[in-house]
């Protein structure tokens, strides 16, 4: 939205802002369409518009390629004014950023905006612009391909950076970092930034240890449907980091629940196709606010109404997660492409990452490798990871299964071969720059 205000602000500096532009459509010599400050006022006959509009209009000839010919106009009147049109796209970065962090679906315009404003971020990566000291010097803290910024950049590395802020109460160090000019300035702020982040990371450690001691006294609630915990010393601004991990751990949805200035603030978490907004709406008489999308949700309420949330929250779990099965598409997982082990390499990743921006409800391209053989598995985390091989894929491409290490070693530990689902991606660590197979699913083989 912030974005469309500064769109709607630049335009209005135009000439063209004041004046209507009439084309034709081809169709015949009167025919065509009527636009003015971006909109499409009439399309038919040029009387019939002189008729119903008094405005000044100016005649322009263009061949439309598209069914919005508004559209078109409006971005070939930027193109006569580079410079205003290069400070346009200079705000691509901040929304780009904001666009992948609220898990905003990209296509349309939120995949136009994510990609070009990837660009922007690694121009300013490399120096190549300096309309944003606070953020030059912030990615100068972290890595990236030599190529270019990705969205999996945004989403797990600046986003969370500059979201850090906020979790641990400091908003206005982010806020100041982006708005700082000054070079040794901005790269204080940004460090100041790194040790926040770092800080919530902290943060999140602790608040696992106490949700596991908690689940030790309680454990009554690790056996119900949905996972639901609520402590007083539960520390405030990482509940949606920890339901994550708790998902991924007791592999139930999870809601988890700390006290904020108060009031309650808590986060719940999906763990497989179920829409968690569903059971927030039957508990929504107990909220000040909720929202959110179908995998993840937020919420606020009194301290006093955590028990009666609880209540509502086991009472309709079970039927909740009945109807969501009922409702939510075939589990089956379904590949992109099937490889042979030998054709995981550098040219397929290649050729399918022109499909990126990759994000929420444009996921990156799922590969599956049927009747793999497994071999060299190296646990990692107590078990919890796990690095592996697959005879006959190329020795520089390093296999990894998250979170589900142990699933995964106990499965190969009793099958000759297991079919695979993963996807490619880059991962960059000492300015290094090596591909890695992640995979997401994984089953015994049926021959």
């Amino acid at each position: 939205m912030a974005l469309k205000f500064i769109q709607a602000y630049l335009y209005s500096s135009l000439e063209e802002y004041n004046r209507a532009t009439w084309i034709g459509d081809g169709n015949s010599l009167f025919s065509g369409f009527l636009i003015y400050r971006g909109k499409l006022l009439f399309q038919g006959d040029r009387q019939e518009a002189e008729s119903k509009f008094s405005l000044t209009i100016h005649d322009e000839s263009y061949s439309f390629q598209s069914s919005y010919p508004e559209r078109e106009w409006f971005y070939q009147e930027f193109l006569k004014y580079p410079a205003i049109l290069e400070q346009y796209l200079q705000n691509f970065d901040l929304a780009s950023i904001g666009t992948v962090s609220d898990m905003m679906p990209l296509y349309g315009e939120n995949r136009i905006i994510v990609r070009e404003g990837c660009k922007i971020l690694f121009k300013l990566h490399k120096k190549e612009t300096s309309h944003r000291e606070g953020l030059f010097q912030l990615l100068q803290l972290m890595e990236f391909a030599d190529n270019r910024v990705t969205s999996k950049d945004l989403g797990w590395g600046l986003g969370p950076m500059i979201n850090s802020a906020g979790r641990m109460n400091r908003t206005d160090v982010a806020l100041n970092l982006l708005l700082e000019e000054n070079p040794e300035l901005a790269k204080s702020g940004a460090k100041e930034l790194q040790k926040l982040n770092e800080e919530r990371k902290e943060r999140t450690k602790r608040n696992i240890f106490k949700v596991d001691s908690f689940l030790k006294r309680k454990k009554e609630r690790t056996e119900r449907s949905v996972l639901f915990c609520y402590e007083p010393d539960f520390e405030p601004g990482v509940s949606g980091i920890v339901a994550t991990r708790l998902v991924e751990e007791y592999k139930r949805p999870v809601l988890f629940i700390t006290p904020d200035h108060g009031h309650a603030k808590g986060s719940i978490r999906a763990y497989g196709k179920e829409n968690v907004l569903n059971l927030l709406k039957k508990a929504e008489s107990v909220f000040l606010q909720f929202g959110g999308h179908k995998e993840a949700g937020g919420f606020s309420l009194e301290i006093d109404k955590i028990p009666e949330l609880a209540k509502l929250i086991f009472d309709n779990a079970d039927n909740w997660l009945a109807e969501e099965q009922m409702t939510s598409t075939s589990e089956q997982t379904e590949s992109l492409i099937s490889l042979k082990p030998e054709e995981l390499n550098p040219k397929i990743f290649q050729e399918l990452s022109i499909f990126e921006p990759f994000g929420h409800e444009n996921p990156i391209p799922l590969y599956s490798i049927k009747n793999a053989k497994i071999y060299h598995t190296k646990p990692m985390t107590d078990g919890k990871h796990v690095r592996f091989r697959i005879l006959g894929a190329p020795e520089s491409i390093q296999c990894l299964i998250w979170n589900r290490g142990k699933d995964f070693l106990e499965l190969i530990s009793k099958s000759v071969s297991l079919d695979l689902w993963g996807s490619l991606e880059e991962s960059t660590f000492r300015s290094k720059t090596s591909l890695q197979f992640i995979v997401n699913y994984f089953q015994e083989s049926e021959n």
